[in-house]
């Protein structure tokens, strides 16, 4: 018998790639083509420092002493994995930023500044397409970096919009482009003109076009990740796809059309061959291609400056998404809207001041917009738009919107609009309406979609608000509330009375680009002890495990509304610090209970944000003692403890130690159970005896920090901005009961933190 021979081995398909590249490379070269590319770069994991001041092109570029000058330089140079492309504080430049090369898995090319003083500032004058650029490239992390791309107004309203963009990711070249990183940019005033899928041609306006179909549509605004073809007539068979993209950190304002928005070619203009990757004919559509793994996060979105400023963010063509912790403020149409997706989670969101902009038909503030499915909206604050939630399903879809607080906005509070092949799952919301006369609404063909409604809180202070009903909309078990409201006759276990809401309607500010998304002024609308909500609800299977709070499901038998708490109550503060009646400056020890150390530095109250919301900042100048802010429990707390504080670094790390406790959770022995962090731009915490990164923090921005500890189970939960980011983690050490926590910094940690609003409760368990 011959012996068979053993197959040839294939290279992984990512090097498969580079080697097809590079065979069709040599090609063109042995055809005597040339193909244009940047100079490339000296080495890999190279520092490049730019200063459009100081910079000269003919330096190095490789020290602070020799930058470059130009955008020029930088954009005729291919970079490589590790490489750092440090732009100068305080600089700017006019034109395009366009960096040549791609990074690798784990070690992109990264863009940053350097220095101290504003962001460095690119400014696309309207003179270019995209302010900064990649194509066909990946493996980039941009970061702390100001955007802008605006053609000056004229007389005419609407007569300077162009096809603009402030940071573009696209590609044409068939194959998957990977890892993208936008963190703690400012993007603003970009004049994108406004293209509208459909409507009608009779009412275009100067910057305002309709009927433009889907690949010409929604492309302008502050952040775009789309892609394309290289010959419309002539697709090739293989769609670009964009994977493991993360925008988060980042300051967006009055960018039209768009804040953020994420879409894929199609194939729909005039004299183009369809391709069909970026619409859906059904959920299981083949051609559909979607670019995958999209995370949008801790973001502060506004329009509330240009009459042109559509969608906050408008997530399309994605499959694996999430869009968490972002404040949308005054958008235009929907401030959060998914189109042609599936597997998106939509939560922890404020939005906002949403309302008709430019042409638009709505103003709502979440939209599951056509051909969504999968779509979870969860734990988001959305207030004074004129519809609350857009369910407006096209074709098919289906939906979860629970655990939110929906409140104040001017017409609809959930807007029933979508087509028979489509079912919505909405439970456990509040839902607190005094601006209008409807509560939920839809018409039409929109009452043949299924439409489950149980355990919400449905309160209105205005009469016979409207409650829409169909043989396919089932009421179940809903508490109806306030003025005298048309209860369902389906609703044949409903609840009717008042919730006994903690303090309403909500009288707290909304978020702002330093505090994020103001979640906890929801918490106005937990009811009290009594209320007819409280264990009144019927239990749902995959609720998610938390309520708006953050609390588990169910406490006894479920409750109805977005909050699920003991007896309808949360235990009480065993101590709480806020600082606002204290006076500014140095903070005496003993104050309030509270041992204060300014060894190595200082501590003191400080008008942060405001004189009357203040703070205390613990600042470490010098290598002495401790700088500490602790509370002591002369009787150790037992059971189930709940630490919590609001906490922020006001600069960003730059090099050194800078290790600020936020905070250490101590027993009698003086050993940390529970260590708490934040240093290097990053949010650490033991879980047993491993110390793991939970999250990034950006400079000048407030985090809720909240530890629930388990003296019995020797476990914790901490949760970041109210999303659980540990899960029963082990002590780091024995504790026997909670005896003290410590803001605290030593050695050579240099720098400062702000903390604010400190509690600390208990409860048996």
């Amino acid at each position: 018998m011959r012996p068979v021979p053993l197959p040839t081995p294939r290279p992984p398909a990512r090097l498969r790639r580079r080697l097809s590249l590079l065979v069709s490379v040599a090609m063109v070269a042995a055809c005597g083509l040339v193909a244009m590319v940047g100079a490339p770069a000296q080495a890999a994991d190279t520092i490049y420092y730019v200063d459009a001041v100081a910079g000269l092109d003919t330096n190095t570029g490789r020290s602070e002493a020799q930058p470059w000058k130009s955008l020029n330089k930088v954009n005729s140079t291919t970079f490589g994995a590790g490489d750092r492309i440090l732009l100068k504080a305080g600089s700017r430049w006019t034109g395009q930023l366009w960096p040549k090369g791609s990074g690798a898995a784990g070690s992109p090319v990264v863009i940053d500044s350097y220095g101290s003083g504003n962001k460095p500032r690119i400014d696309g004058a309207g003179a270019v397409g995209d302010a900064v650029r990649l194509f066909n490239q990946e493996y980039w992390t941009i970061r702390n970096i100001e955007v802008t791309n605006t053609v000056a107004p004229t007389s005419t309203p609407g007569a300077n919009l162009r096809d603009l963009r402030g940071i573009h990711v696209s590609g044409d070249n068939s194959q998957t482009l990977d890892g993208f990183v936008i963190d703690a940019v400012y993007v603003h005033d970009v004049t994108g003109q406004v293209n509208w899928i459909g409507g009608s041609t009779a009412d275009n306006a100067p910057g305002i076009t309709f009927q433009t179909g889907w690949d010409a549509s929604k492309k302008t605004g502050g952040i775009v990740i789309d892609t394309t073809v290289r010959d419309i007539a002539a697709p090739p068979t293989t769609p670009t796809i964009i994977n493991d993209v993360v925008i988060q950190n980042s300051r967006i304002a009055n960018t039209s059309f768009a804040g953020i928005t994420v879409k894929q070619y199609t194939g729909s203009d005039p004299g183009a061959v369809a391709t069909g990757w970026g619409t859906r004919a059904n959920a299981g559509d083949p051609k559909f291609r979607p670019h995958t793994n999209v995370v949008i996060r801790d973001n502060h979105i506004t329009q509330a400056g240009t009459a042109y400023g559509c969608n906050g963010i408008y997530l399309t063509d994605v499959r694996g998404g999430v869009i968490e912790r972002n404040v949308v403020d005054r958008a235009g149409t929907s401030g959060i809207e998914t189109y042609f997706a599936d597997n998106v989670k939509i939560q922890f969101n404020e939005v906002f001041g949403t309302s008709k902009k430019a042409g638009g038909a709505d103003s709502n503030g979440i939209d599951a917009d056509k051909g969504t499915t999968a779509q979870v909206i969860q734990y988001n604050y959305v207030h004074h738009n004129g519809d609350g939630i857009l369910l407006c399903q096209f074709a098919f879809g289906d939906v979860a919107v629970r655990y939110n607080v929906i409140t104040s906005n001017t017409r609809y509070q959930i807007y029933l609009h979508s087509d028979v092949a489509a079912n919505a799952n909405i439970y456990n919301n509040t839902i607190y309406n005094d601006a209008s006369g409807y509560l939920i609404y839809g018409y039409g063909s929109s009452l043949s979609s299924r439409y489950a409604i149980t355990n919400n809180i449905l309160y209105s202070t205005r009469a016979n608000a409207t409650l829409t009903t169909s043989p396919t909309i089932t009421y179940h078990r809903n508490l109806y509330g306030g003025a005298t409201l048309p209860v369902p006759a389906g609703d044949t276990v409903a609840r009717v009375g008042d919730p006994r809401f903690v303090s309403a309607p909500i009288d707290a500010p909304s978020g702002t680009p330093t505090t994020g998304p103001a979640l906890a002024a929801a918490h106005e609308l937990r009811v009290a002890t009594g209320s007819p909500a409280v264990d009144a609800g019927v239990t749902i299977g995959g609720n998610g495990g938390r309520d708006y709070a953050g609390n588990p499901l169910y406490n006894g038998a479920p409750d109805i509304g977005a909050f699920e708490q003991p007896g309808g109550t949360v235990p009480p503060d065993v101590t709480r610090h806020t600082f606002d009646a204290l006076p500014t400056g140095n903070l005496a020890s003993g104050t309030n209970g509270l041992a204060v150390s300014a060894a190595g530095g200082s501590v003191a109250v400080v008008e942060v944000p405001s004189a009357s919301d203040k703070s205390v900042r613990l600042t470490r100048t010098t290598n002495s003692g401790s700088t500490s802010l602790s509370q002591t429990f002369a009787t150790p707390l037992v059971g189930t403890v709940t630490v919590e504080a609001d906490v922020m670094r006001q600069t960003a790390y730059v090099s050194g130690n800078d290790h600020f406790a936020i905070p250490y959770v101590r027993g009698a022995d003086g050993l940390n159970a529970v260590s708490l962090a934040m240093t290097r731009n990053t949010i650490r915490a033991y879980s047993g005896s491993t110390l793991v990164t939970v999250g990034s923090y950006a400079p000048g921005r407030w985090y809720n920090l909240r530890m629930v500890i388990s003296t019995a189970s020797q476990t914790f939960d901490l949760y970041l901005d109210g999303v659980r980011v540990l899960d029963d983690s082990r002590f780091r050490n024995p504790l026997a009961g909670v005896a003290q926590i410590d803001f605290y910094a030593n050695s050579s940690n240099y720098g400062s933190v702000v903390v604010d609003d400190i509690r600390t409760s208990v409860s048996a368990g």
